[in-house]
């Protein structure tokens, strides 16, 4: 990390302990008044939650995001009286709060903590709580993308319509971290804290892959994306975070709900396969799987055009590696870059059997190293390493 962000990690530890400071005594006074919640004091523990999260998923902390989540969907269902704090699930809530300030303290190293066992606790005691047509809204995930079409967020159903409880309006916002947040002398941090003060943040990412590379032009910007709930109407949500309008889009959820549904009933599709030189590529409907005959040389031209005619039919593809001879350097680049445009389009990019070790020696040629594919979001072994 560079200064600013050590700055920005230790502004969010700091905040962080503020939050969970009295964190335990305000839960045992929820146990205590039962069903008869005070709701003030849900909305701050609910609040503590909710910022903790916010903060996360700027710095891409995602364990911390994802838990800190968890409690959030848990607290807003006491808040709106489905669930009671009784001695379970306020144990359940504070066990979890501690996990939690535990990983923030050791934020740097927090993604590498098995946390699975405490989120399924989390997401099974919620789930006895919710109605057959909850759960089925739990299980649905949501596109949220932007005018070009780039999905930007994935969220499940029931957590879109719970932010948006109140009839508060949902918008993706583009804020550029260059020219909106550091040259107005401000962090990242004071931004989630000004909207949190007239909404929600459902979710929000920094967004490195849009500064580009070294082949591309320069790009003076660094996308930061925020999915906001509020009450503050279309027409004027632009004044409240000076922004230009061009930047603040509305988000239909309805709409996208419905388009889910649509598709999730359509009957499925038959498998088409096409050949592309020594590759084969078989499409059935989002999910494509790329082969390259035995023992043939492994075209990167060849493979350019079979991943371009899965990404015209919006598929995940998974890339088959059984069989592959040699490699060239071609090839790595062709293979990165697709990596890294389907990670934008927010389509998958697998593999399926270990990559020849070839490629992992032309990628670190090319200058593909693990730290350039963390650096976009991608998986490190990308390459077989």
């Amino acid at each position: 990390m560079d200064q600013m962000d050590d700055e920005i990690m230790t502004m969010f530890v700091e905040d962080t302990r503020e939050h969970l400071g009295d964190i335990e005594s305000a839960l045992m006074d929820m146990e205590r008044d039962g069903a008869d919640i005070d709701e003030e004091l849900v909305n701050k523990v609910f609040r503590a939650a909710h910022s903790i999260k916010g903060g996360a998923g700027f710095l891409n902390l995602n364990n911390i995001r994802d838990l800190a989540h968890k409690l959030e969907s848990l607290l807003h269902m006491i808040r709106s009286r489905e669930v009671v704090p009784d001695t379970r699930v306020i144990n359940r809530l504070l066990a979890g709060f501690d996990r939690l300030l535990g990983l923030v303290e050791s934020a740097a190293t927090s993604d590498q903590v098995d946390i699975g066992a405490m989120l399924s606790e989390l997401s099974g005691l919620t789930a006895e709580h919710l109605s057959p047509q909850q759960l089925a809204q739990a299980a649905a995930t949501v596109p949220i993308a932007l005018p070009g079409g780039e999905i930007v967020f994935a969220e499940d159903e029931l957590s879109l319509r719970q932010a948006l409880s109140g009839g508060k309006n949902l918008y993706l916002v583009e804020y550029d971290l260059i020219h909106d947040v550091q040259a107005r002398g401000k962090t990242p941090l004071d931004i989630i804290g000004t909207m949190e003060s007239s909404g929600l943040i459902v979710d929000c990412r920094m967004d490195l892959a849009g500064v580009g590379d070294l082949d591309a032009p320069p790009v003076n910007r660094i996308p930061f994306y925020v999915l906001f709930a509020s009450i503050v109407e279309p027409d004027i949500v632009s004044y409240l975070f000076a922004l230009d309008a061009s930047r603040i889009h509305p988000v239909d959820v309805g709409a996208l709900t419905a388009q889910a549904s649509s598709a999730a009933t359509e009957p499925s599709a038959s498998t088409v396969c096409e050949d592309f030189g020594p590759w084969r590529l078989e499409v059935t409907g989002d999910r494509a799987t790329l082969t390259l005959a035995s023992g043939a040389p492994a075209a990167a031209v060849e493979a350019r055009a079979a991943l371009l005619a899965c990404l015209e039919r919006g598929a995940s593809v998974e890339l088959c590696w059984s069989g592959v001879g040699e490699v060239d350097l071609a090839l790595a680049q062709v293979i990165f870059a697709a990596a890294l445009t389907f990670a934008r389009r927010g389509l998958g990019f697998e593999h399926c059997g270990a990559a020849p070790e070839a490629l992992s020696r032309l990628a670190e040629r090319a200058g593909i190293t693990a730290a350039s594919l963390e650096a976009v979001g991608l998986p490190t072994d990308f390459c077989g390493r």
